[in-house]
């Protein structure tokens, strides 16, 4: 059990990040999918230390930038790239197939330079508001989120047509309720042990999020794809962070 748990967790690093370990197989990637906050808190801590140590030697606001560059370097802007195409198909007039056809073609259109830009800026500032151990633990916390929000909207919404990465891990999670709770515990556990009952209003409003935005992608799209899901990764790691802006402020 344990050699599947690490096989399917090193599927998931190859996956979602560019860190060199190899791929596995698609099910495998899909079947351990709810592992998702793990890589989340790896990435966040990784990034989160660097932002740590560069505040030593660069302003407050600089550091954070620096903590999503290292974010985006990671991932290998896999999740942005889903936010852009996610953009530029909700703006778009027609039915989900149409919808769907401009989501996957390779143009990007002015909503989806908007919503990057926008969702980068916000999110960059948001971690320049933190600084020494404050920002470590934001970058986790947020990361963590992110990723569990993607394992919610796999499990609330609707399985592609077409079979994709979406397709599977949908697949995957569809009446998973025990996956389901595992990877919101892990999340949880997290967001409790490093920012204490503050956490809940984060919850909170990653839940509202992946519902909204779960719920939009259901009724334009049809169903929730990758794309969908790095869109709301995008999303849910600003909303966190403006929530413990917020919060802790």
């Amino acid at each position: 059990m344990l050699r599947l748990v690490t096989k399917g967790l090193k599927g998931l690093f190859g996956f979602l990040t560019i860190i060199p370990v190899g791929m596995e197989s698609i099910d495998d990637i899909a079947r351990y999918f709810f592992l998702c906050p793990i890589v989340g808190l790896i990435i966040g801590a990784v990034a989160g230390a660097a932002g740590f140590a560069s505040n030593f030697f660069l302003p407050d606001l600089i550091a954070g930038f620096l903590v999503l560059v290292i974010i985006q370097l990671l991932t290998g802007f896999h999740h942005l790239d889903g936010l852009l195409d996610f953009s530029d198909a909700t703006m778009a007039r027609g039915d989900s197939k149409r919808r769907l056809e401009i989501m996957h073609d390779m143009f990007t259109g002015a909503a989806a330079v908007a919503s990057g830009v926008i969702v980068l800026a916000l999110t960059g500032l948001a971690f320049g508001s933190f600084s020494g151990l404050e920002i470590l633990k934001v970058a986790v916390v947020a990361e963590v989120v992110a990723k569990e929000s993607m394992v919610l909207a796999a499990y609330l919404g609707k399985k592609p047509a077409y079979e994709g990465m979406g397709y599977y891990v949908v697949e995957s999670m569809k009446n998973k309720h025990v996956k389901a709770v595992a990877s919101l515990l892990l999340c949880a556990v997290t967001g409790f042990v490093l920012l204490g009952f503050q956490f809940v209003w984060v919850l909170v409003a990653m839940t509202v999020a992946v519902l909204v935005l779960g719920s939009y992608a259901d009724k334009t799209l049809g169903c929730v794809t990758g794309d969908v899901m790095g869109a709301i990764n995008e999303i849910n790691r600003m909303i966190a962070l403006l929530m413990m802006v917020a919060v802790m402020a």
